[in-house]
């Protein structure tokens, strides 16, 4: 339940992918693949904004996945309202929260995976303000 070291880079994009999956009830509208597609996006503007990686490393990311047809973005799915607040509510009850903390995947580039914990409740907000459309 709970990977650790290298195991746990797999869990790129989960963080915000489960944070949408709670969003919709873990229902069909929303297959765990796609949540984790969007939450990969997520996680990669998310290391775009703060520095880690190049906005054209997380536009590539996103362009690729709208190329072979997954959703990118929360606004992809019908007839739910995102909410920041929410989402961050969600994301705070990830198994991956240790010590009040929420550990990220985040990526330094494409195939640059690490895990930290070290990033801003303002970051993690304008990331989820923006894919809500707030």
């Amino acid at each position: 339940e709970r990977e650790d070291g290298v195991r746990a880079l797999l869990n790129l994009g989960h963080t915000f992918a489960h944070a949408l999956e709670v969003e919709v009830g873990y229902s069909g509208d929303l297959l765990h693949g796609e949540a984790v597609a969007i939450g990969i996006v997520m996680a990669f503007d998310l290391s775009a904004k703060i520095g880690l990686c190049s906005n054209d490393d997380a536009a590539r990311v996103r362009a690729h996945f709208k190329s072979i047809g997954l959703r990118t973005d929360p606004s992809d799915i019908q007839n739910i309202e995102w909410t920041t607040d929410r989402l961050l509510q969600n994301m705070s009850q990830d198994k991956k929260v240790r010590d009040g903390s929420i550990n990220f995947i985040l990526a330094r580039g494409i195939g640059e995976a690490f895990i930290t914990n070290e990033v801003s409740d303002a970051d993690i907000r304008a990331v989820l303000d923006r894919a809500t459309g707030a």
